[in-house]
């Protein structure tokens, strides 16, 4: 396949997906006649060109995309776990909110139920923690994020996930920890 013939691909594929990022079986559905090895070295060499840009292990971004400029790392947690329940927790819900000082900029704190693991792109740093939890559980204290393949967790959630973790709890302050849950459990507060 030309190279010109797979920017047509992936052109296609983001009006679908909406983001610039391409895993390792969506490039196996869009180039099925390249054996693994050969579609490695197919890949490594539309790196070398510019064509791609390598994300982190299984997964590229394409430049030349309309929503390059718009895929943010929380594009991509669903490509590195896809089997797995993803969502936002943790500090990312937290700065959020204003309720811990820090301030989250290029780094996302995800749940999942897949493996941990850490993820240094040139999107930022995607940090995923495992959870046990039951994934219908997990849908009851989460919901869809707009413009992302990727829940949230509600602001009690993620501190609780916080706790449970046992990440610092200092940085919490607990008057706008209580007052984000009460302002969140009300009807009218938009996520």
């Amino acid at each position: 396949m030309s190279t010109h013939q797979l920017k047509g691909k992936l052109h296609a594929l983001q009006k679908y997906t909406h983001h610039a990022l391409v895993s390792m079986p969506q490039f196996k559905m869009l180039m099925p006649e390249y054996s693994d090895d050969a579609l490695k070295v197919r890949l490594n060499y539309l790196v070398k060109k510019g064509v791609l840009q390598k994300i982190c292990r299984g997964v590229w971004a394409f430049p030349e995309s309309h929503y390059y400029h718009s895929t943010s790392i929380l594009h991509l947690p669903h490509l590195v776990r896809p089997s797995s329940l993803n969502y936002l927790s943790l500090e990312s819900v937290l700065s959020k909110y204003s309720v811990i000082s820090q301030q989250m900029f290029d780094y996302a704190t995800v749940m999942t139920t897949g493996r941990s693991g850490t993820f240094k792109t040139p999107l930022g740093t995607l940090e995923l923690t495992h959870t046990k939890r039951d994934p219908v559980a997990i849908t009851n204290e989460t919901y869809p994020l707009d413009d992302y393949p990727l829940r949230e967790a509600t602001i009690k959630r993620a501190y609780l996930d916080l706790k449970n973790v046992g990440r610092n709890l200092e940085l919490v302050d607990q008057d706008a920890l209580s007052e984000a849950i009460t302002r969140q459990g009300s009807d009218n507060y938009e996520h």
